[in-house]
């Protein structure tokens, strides 16, 4: 069992899990306090998925942290907006996970 939870916490697969169903549990819990604190724990919980991750597999728990705020917090229950505040979002959550993927991603040395 302890290997299934180490394996799965390093790659994407386990990763982009956590994103989605540690953020819908995240916006439950969040949801009395408002769309804000909601829409602020789920980008935390979807950055710190993206720490030690390749850019497409960042881009992806991005995608999956987006979809979460905008069907559960912007929206209600699961439904999904295209305006313009959605996309403003979604470039808030992508510049968000890619940066701390690119802060905390070794690259080799080219030597």
């Amino acid at each position: 069992m302890d290997d299934l939870f180490r394996s799965m916490s390093r790659g994407a697969a386990g990763r982009v899990f956590v994103a989605l169903w540690g953020g819908l549990a995240l916006v439950g819990l969040g949801r009395p306090s408002g769309s804000l604190v909601s829409g602020g724990l789920v980008l935390a919980l979807v950055a710190a998925c993206g720490v030690h991750q390749s850019w497409p597999a960042a881009a992806a728990i991005a995608t999956t942290g987006w979809l979460v705020i905008d069907g559960f917090v912007q929206h209600q229950y699961g439904e999904l907006g295209f305006g313009p505040a959605s996309w403003a979002v979604f470039a808030l959550v992508l510049a968000t996970v890619l940066a701390v993927a690119a802060r905390t991603t070794t690259r080799p040395d080219p030597r």
